[in-house]
């Protein structure tokens, strides 16, 4: 993990220093930014452990107090702690709302930020489109490249989960400016590699391609904690372009990459390898890779019970998704779930509510646009078709 593993190394010869010296402030401070880096580098429970050893008090002033709860939230979203995570960056909120000038800019912008992003994984896309609004004002007057990069990276994650995916490749090529501008390798590396899953649902096959190529070569140079995410991206990438051996290959080395403790680089590499299973022709796999994890992607799990011959439980799946994605504004995931549910009325041998499910999923995915949506749609139709004249 490279430039983290040395900034932690500094870090902690630092708090040891402000220990010594008896300085609460800087020795709390301190070690919110070493318990961050711990995150960042695969070792959230040390981060933890850091935490709890220098605890915000009564006497902590504002500034060192937003920073511990700011890092007590940031290792709970890498764990998948969301419900524990929003808290904990609220009171980050409260203090930071304390600390005046350029510093408290700064500080607003990563705890909206952070807000925008446990909001959006918790599914509340509404709070978590005005949490992101509040953090660009912020950071664009803290001025920092890699503080405004990293909020517009939130910022493209909302956009793209609305359906407004043209806006969302403007947003994250803004991001990887910024980034790139700053020299973050690692942070260069992310917002290309989402960027390409953009392109994907864009149906630009080629641009996505050498996005994600360079994704990975960029977060190999130092086993970058985003490799496992740009090894998923290229798998998709591969997978979707028929190269399925490729796929595997790079979903077995993203398997084995120390980042995977991420829960959220888990939760993608989890997704590509049950999307490859059933590109495959392997569905009984693609249930066993998803076994426990059906609830976070659950369009791939009504395909996995689906292609299993299990129509009924496929239709449950992907009617509770549509709701869900309906009333939370997530027009990608709910064009995706009215595909799959329209293949599960057919074969449970309810033609016309399949062919209304179908209808209003093909015409969301031209509405957005969105072109994978859209030929997903098409084929889907072929198969109902195909179905319905086979003996």
């Amino acid at each position: 993990m490279g430039n983290f593993g040395q900034a932690a190394e500094v870090l902690r010869l630092a708090l040891d220093e402000f220990v010594r010296r008896g300085d609460h402030e800087d020795a709390v401070l301190t070690a919110a930014w070493l318990a961050d880096t711990l995150g960042r580098t695969g070792l959230p429970d040390a981060g933890r452990q850091v935490l709890a050893a220098y605890p915000v008090t009564a006497d902590t002033p504002p500034e060192p107090a937003a920073g511990h709860y700011l890092a007590q939230a940031v290792l709970c979203r890498i764990q998948g702690r969301y419900e524990d995570a929003h808290p904990a960056a609220e009171q980050a909120l409260a203090a930071a709302l304390r600390v005046p000038g350029k510093p408290g800019e700064g500080l607003l912008a990563r705890v909206h930020s952070l807000r925008a992003s446990v909001l959006g994984l918790s599914g509340r896309l509404d709070e978590a489109r005005r949490a992101a609004d509040l953090a660009l004002a912020p950071a664009e007057a803290y001025g920092d490249p890699t503080l405004l990069g990293s909020v517009l990276s939130t910022l493209r994650e909302n956009e793209r989960r609305s359906g407004r995916l043209r806006q969302a490749v403007a947003t994250g090529q803004r991001a990887l400016d910024l980034v790139e501008q700053s020299g973050d390798l690692a942070g260069a590396a992310f917002e290309r590699a989402n960027l390409a899953e953009l392109w994907l649902l864009l149906g630009e096959f080629k641009t996505a391609r050498t996005l994600a190529e360079t994704a990975v070569a960029g977060a190999e140079q130092d086993d970058a904690w985003c490799l496992p995410y740009t090894l998923a991206a290229l798998a998709l990438v591969r997978m979707r372009t028929g190269d399925i051996r490729g796929a595997a290959a790079l979903l077995d080395r993203a398997q084995s990459s120390p980042g995977l403790v991420d829960r959220q680089a888990g939760h993608e590499v989890r997704a590509s390898r049950a999307e490859l299973s059933l590109r495959s022709g392997l569905a009984d796999h693609a249930r066993r890779v998803l076994e426990g994890h059906e609830q976070d992607v659950p369009v791939l799990a009504a395909w996995a019970e689906l292609d299993s011959g299990r129509a009924e439980s496929a239709w449950r799946l992907a009617r509770d998704e549509v709701d869900r994605a309906a009333g939370t504004g997530e027009r990608i995931a709910e064009a995706d779930a009215r595909t799959v549910l329209a293949l599960a009325h057919f074969r449970l041998g309810d033609a016309a509510a399949a062919e209304e499910a179908l209808t209003i999923a093909d015409e969301l995915a031209q509405a957005l646009p969105y072109p994978a949506g859209v030929a997903h749609t098409a084929e889907v139709r072929r198969l109902m078709e195909t179905e319905q004249d086979a003996p």
